[in-house]
């Protein structure tokens, strides 16, 4: 017996319900959270790339070539040529070592890609922030749907319950001649639909749970308490600022595309050291020769750099318009999810009124039926009329939770200071 209580233990665990803190703890630790955090990185990256541009590039290199008449390590000097008991560098055979530098000096669009990068990261950061946000919202709002869906499952349970008691009651008027036999019949059929209903219900839950563990990796036996601990911060709506930035990279993409037609400076040099046969004396010779120099290019006539310019600045047009729009569209929600809220705040007091005045008025309505006061039918309304109010109040309980979510999402709230 004793060997039992550490497996009753493990079950009872699995069913206890999952805090608000696990489920927000697994959204964070989920492999979709993970990829953001990859490709926040990325462009941390990409920032990167490109400030590597402004700085030099040094390669060294080693060859060996034949050629088929002799050639020259490097220009001879006139000096060099009149003296020709010297080593000519000639010869048919040249090995080289040496090392090539280049960098920019000035490069306008490169000021601009960088900007351009730092906006991306900025946006990347931003929506990261955000679809966790979302995530997390979405989780603890399946867990208000989740209990909602509990509290209805037990609305059903507890009329299946008073429909099996009546059903008794019924049977033996039934059997007594009191009652035809139809009303048993009404009462059967009654509770089979409960069962119906509660299949139905029990697939949601499935489902919910279902939802739960693809976000947060947590599979909860039963919904998680949610207790109300900080007020919304309203403000600026934070659910724009990853559109924002990429605004804001879009405009500069159209200026560094603009900045590719204006004049660059460069610097580029180079070393190397040229070995080989001097072809007169026969003797080994080497000698070092290398150059510095700023090269100053621009573009007189390059089309498809204009039609490039033209391309990005049609895109900060599309981006600047979706902005407008998105902002349009959530000032609207969050009027109306405000709106919504203080409705149900006012629907949850009436509900839990309705509820406690309708459970009096069927335990007055069941003694009257017993007595033989009321019909069967009436009675089976102020079942179902108490079932309906419990499922409404469950109903705008979650809704209301599920709007305050919403708008933490939209205002970019900290859910864990929100909610416990």
């Amino acid at each position: 017996m004793l060997k039992r209580v550490p497996i009753l233990l493990v079950l009872v665990a699995s069913l206890e319900a999952t805090s608000v803190e696990a489920l927000l703890q697994g959204v964070r630790q989920s492999y979709k959270n993970r990829m953001g955090q990859l490709e926040v990185r990325r462009s941390d990256l990409a920032l990167q790339t490109v400030r590597a541009q402004f700085y030099p590039k040094i390669h060294i290199f080693g060859s060996l070539t034949h050629y088929n008449t002799p050639s020259n390590f490097r220009p001879v000097t006139p000096t060099e040529n009149a003296h020709s008991a010297l080593d000519l560098p000639f010869s048919q055979n040249i090995a080289r070592i040496g090392a090539n530098l280049s960098m920019p000096i000035f490069v306008s669009s490169l000021f601009a890609l960088s900007d351009k990068a730092s906006a991306m990261r900025s946006s990347a950061r931003a929506k990261h922030r955000l679809d966790l946000l979302k995530d997390e919202a979405t989780v603890l709002g399946a867990n208000a749907n989740l209990r909602y869906l509990e509290a209805l499952e037990s609305a059903l349970l507890s009329k299946r319950r008073t429909l099996k008691a009546t059903e008794k009651i019924v049977r033996l008027q039934v059997q007594q001649g009191r009652a035809p036999a139809s009303a048993l019949l009404k009462v059967t059929e009654r509770i089979g639909q409960l069962g119906i209903s509660l299949d139905n219900v029990r697939i949601q839950k499935e489902n919910v749970v279902a939802l739960v563990e693809s976000l947060s990796g947590l599979r909860p036996g039963r919904s998680a308490p949610m207790r109300r601990i900080g007020r919304l911060r309203e403000g600026p709506i934070a659910a724009l600022q990853p559109l924002k930035a990429k605004l804001r990279a879009d405009e500069l993409e159209a200026t560094a595309q603009q900045r590719k037609l204006y004049p660059s400076l460069r610097l580029d040099a180079q070393v190397n050291r040229g070995y080989g046969e001097s072809y007169l004396s026969g003797r080994s010779v080497q000698r070092d020769y290398g150059s510095v120099g700023l090269t100053l290019s621009a573009p007189l006539l390059d089309l498809p750099q204009v039609r490039s310019v033209e391309k990005a600045r049609v895109e900060s047009l599309r981006s600047a318009a979706q902005l407008e729009q998105t902002a349009r569209e959530l000032r609207a929600q969050v009027r109306s999810l405000q709106n919504g809220i203080g409705l149900l705040r006012h629907s949850i007091a009436l509900g839990e009124r309705t509820v406690e005045a309708r459970r009096k008025l069927l335990a007055i309505a069941r003694k009257s039926y017993e007595e033989g006061r009321m019909s069967l039918e009436e009675y089976l309304r102020y079942i179902d009329a108490l079932f309906e109010a419990r499922a409404s109040l469950a109903q705008a309980r979650a809704k209301a939770w599920q709007n305050l979510f919403q708008l933490a999402v939209i205002y970019g709230n900290p859910l864990d200071k929100l909610v416990r």
